[in-house]
This record gives C-alpha cells, structure tokens and sequence, in this order.
C-alpha cells in the first residue's frame, strides 16, 4: 500500500492548509510512498512575511544566546534523527542512504557552526579624522530573507540558508523544492521545538508561483535562491528591480583537468564521484574531462572498468551507489539531454538506450567532445560526462576557461608547477587538486563566477556579508 502524507505551509508556528497542488512519488518506486502538498498563493507570502517582521523584532529582543541555543539544539536533533532523516531523503528524492545520512550530518554541523558564530557577530570602533569624535560600525540583520532552495540537498542547503539567516537575527519565509517539501516539513518540526519565536522561519510550500510570490513580496528585503540559471535570472530580475538584496548560486558545467602526468587511479576516482555520484545531480558535478591526449586512452578505459563496477539500485538499500534521478521529468530531461549528444558524439558508455526502468539512468560517458560542443554550456543534472581530448596543458586550461559557468574546476596532476598555474588562470570559484569537483567543507565558502553566481558567497564565516548590513555611528562623547 502506497503511504502517503499530505503536507501544509507553516506560518507563525501553524499549519495553514491548502488545495492539493503537486505530488511527489518515490523515484525508484513509486507504489511506495507520494507527499502531496499546497501551493503558497501571494496574500499567504505576505502573511509570511509579516509574520517573520513581527518575529524578528521578539529574536532580536531575546538576545544571541537564545539564538545560539536554537541553532544548537536544532544541530542536536538533526543528529538524533539521522537515520529516520535520512530514509525519508531516500524515498522522497532517491538520494542513496550513505549519501542522505552524510547530508544530514553535514546540515547538523552547518547549524552548529552558526551557534557559534552567533555569538561571534562583532563591529570596529575607531578615531574619527575630526579631532574629538568617534566611529563606530555594526553588523545587523537585513531584516526579513526570503530562502528558495532545490531538492538536490533538501536538508544541507536550507541549512546553510536558515542557519547563518536565523544567527544574524533575520526572520524567513522558506520556499523549498516541491521535489522535496516532506524533508522540509521535517525540518521544520524540528525547527520548531526550539525556543525561536513563532514566525522566526515560516513554510511556504509549492512551485514557480510560491517562489514568485516571493520575489516579488516588498515585505521580503532579501532573496537567497539556488536552482536552474533561468529561474535564477528571473529571481535576480523581480528582486534587484525592487532594491531587494539578492543571492543567486545557479550550478555548472565543471571542468576537470587529467594532466599527463597525473595518478590515473586517483583522477579516475574523482571523475567517478563527481560525474556519476548523487546520479550527478549535483551542481559542483563533473561534466568535461578534459584529458591530455597522452594519457586519454588509458584514462577512459580505467574509468570505464571503475564506472561498470558501481552498484545501481534502490536508494534505501546500503549497498547501493547510484540511485535514479528525482523524477520522471528528469529522467525525460536528461535523456533528450544525452539522444542529442549521442547524434554527435561517440558513446563510451551507458546512453538513453539502456533502460533501468523508473526513474533510473545509467552513468553515461561520451568522448570526442569539441570546446564548442553544447555540453560545454547546457547543464546535464544527471550522470552525463563527455571526454575531451586536448594537445597539452595549456589546451587543457583553455578548454576548462571555455564555458559561461564557472563554480568548481578540478585537475588531477603531480606537479606542484601545473597546481599554482591551475590555481592562477582556472576561472571557477572553487578549485580542486587531485579530488573531486563535487565536495565542499561546511565552514568554508561556497560560489562561483559567471553563469554560476550571483551575490556574496554561501557558507561559513563569508555567509554574514549577505544576512546583514554595515551601519556607521558618528559619535561626539
């Protein structure tokens, strides 16, 4: 029997209930398990909105510790949880157990980094250049962030958005993902049990409109979004063109480099986890491998034995490595995605033609790929990787620097030479050496640079340039 739960909107700590909008069915079986949730219309994100002024007002009055309590208890729960988390992760998004249960720890230490930041909120004071005065500069809240986050990492992205937003004395409206609204409803409840004013962080639930009403709400003073570079264009637009702050991280087309001296063993394991990893629904994901002609045959076929050797199955199962994509529709995406590679590239591996039924897609590698082949510029967000070949390092570089995106470049090498001139000319916000292009620290930043991102950086100490303005006192004792 299908289990289903019926999900409602959470403002000013009530549930506020709605005509059913959108259904969510287990991506490897949907027999098992369908939310069904609302979708938030404009007046209930005003409603939203006002609620989180009202609130903010009582969290600032309370002081830092009682919101460096809440973040800590929030951090405690999450790890309490974990397991149960972390299934439900599994059967709403199709994220494996390893991957679920290590995202639920990872947002249980972002909280606990804010806890601690909290109470680390500090201003400067200093002589004024007129004799006799004094300067002094504060950080304060922005006042109400409106946070729009994706499925892909239903519980770590929120965490890096309502954690550093709750910690600088914000109040939230909160659109997550329809894809995975049950794992928001359940962060939610434990948000709730802390001792945060009702209202500090509302729920709205639902689609494009919920998130909309959101840009477009005046009582919003700022808009943090990650999705699709088209919805984020359109977020960056609405916002911004009513004077509203505005944070965009909008994924990649991530280049990673194999130099002919590299460990083959290791740069083929980093390619592995970031192409093929998460289903490559991640926006840090390998898309070009762009190999030194020297070693590219070698390199492909050691990928190609590791690639046939992952396990592909249900998410809940703890032996599996690679569950399906989220849903039907992107199943369809990314096939049509790879249909048009396969009619200009050759196919090394996986492709539309193998059918693993539901919501699943084999790990797909293509080789032969130009610097103007359209995977250079349109996101896959599945397990799609092409091969480039290139003469020399410096072809590498060029190849890597071709694409509009720019959020993580890896190159897999052994000369120190080759690493600092990666690190000098690679045009992405984060770089990795012989690892992975997917896989960032929780207090450090997050972002990258063109098509990528928009805004201050996400994450760790750098998150407070977005959650809160500067003021600047004169004072005459």
């Amino acid at each position: 029997m299908t289990e289903t739960i019926t999900l409602a909107h959470m403002v000013g700590g009530a549930r506020r209930e709605g005509a059913a909008a959108f259904e969510q069915a287990n991506p490897a079986n949907a027999d098992d398990f369908m939310v069904i949730g609302p979708e938030a219309d404009a007046a209930l994100v005003a409603d939203a909105a006002d609620t989180a002024r009202a609130a903010q007002a009582k969290l600032i009055a309370a002081g830092v510790e009682a919101r460096s309590d809440a973040l800590a208890l929030i951090a405690r729960r999450l790890v309490v949880e974990k397991n149960r988390l972390a299934l439900l992760i599994a059967r709403e998004t199709g994220k494996t157990l390893a991957d679920a249960g290590g995202e639920v720890l990872r947002a249980s230490r972002i909280f606990d980094f804010f806890a601690g930041e909290t109470l680390r909120i500090v201003g400067e004071r200093y002589d004024s250049t007129r004799p006799g005065l004094m300067v002094e500069m504060m950080k304060e809240p922005v006042g109400v962030v409106g946070l729009i986050t994706p499925w892909n990492f239903p519980i770590a992205i929120p965490a890096w958005k309502i954690a550093p937003a709750i910690a600088f004395g914000n109040g939230v409206v909160w659109k997550p993902s329809e894809v995975s609204s049950a794992t928001a409803d359940a962060l939610m409840a434990i948000i709730s049990e802390t001792a945060l004013p009702p209202g500090a962080v509302n729920m709205v639930l639902g689609a494009g409109a919920a998130g909309r009403a959101i840009v477009a709400e005046r009582g919003v003073d700022a808009v943090s979004f990650t999705g699709s570079v088209a919805v984020g264009a359109g977020v960056r637009a609405g916002a911004a063109g009513r004077g509203a702050r505005v944070q965009l991280e909008m994924g990649g087309v991530n280049g990673f480099i194999v130099a002919a001296d590299a460990d083959l063993d290791i740069a083929a394991d980093a390619v592995l986890n970031g192409a093929f990893f998460a289903t490559g629904q991640r926006c840090t994901a390998t898309s070009r491998i762009i190999v030194e002609n020297a070693v590219a045959d070698a390199f492909v076929a050691l990928l190609a034995k590791k690639a046939a050797a992952l396990v592909i199955g249900d998410p809940r199962d703890a032996k599996t490595q690679i569950g399906p994509l989220a849903g039907k529709r992107f199943k369809e995406k990314v096939s049509a995605q790879s249909r048009a590679a396969e009619a200009r590239l050759d196919t090394l591996f996986g492709g539309s033609g193998v059918d693993l039924g539901a919501c699943f897609f084999a790990p797909t590698l293509f080789d032969g790929a130009k610097a103007d082949d359209p995977l250079v510029n349109e996101e896959v967000f599945g397990p799609v990787a092409g091969v480039y070949r290139v003469a020399d390092w410096d072809e590498a570089i060029a190849s890597l620097n071709a694409s509009k995106f720019g959020l993580s470049a890896g190159a897999a090498t052994r000369s120190l030479a080759q690493v600092e001139d990666f690190k000098r000319r690679a045009k992405a916000g984060m770089r990795m050496v012989n690892l992975p292009t997917a896989g960032v620290d929780y207090h450090a930043p997050f972002g990258g640079v063109g098509d990528s991102s928009y805004g201050p950086r996400e994450q760790g100490r750098a998150a407070g340039a977005f959650y809160t303005t500067t003021t600047t006192t004169y004072i005459r004792p």
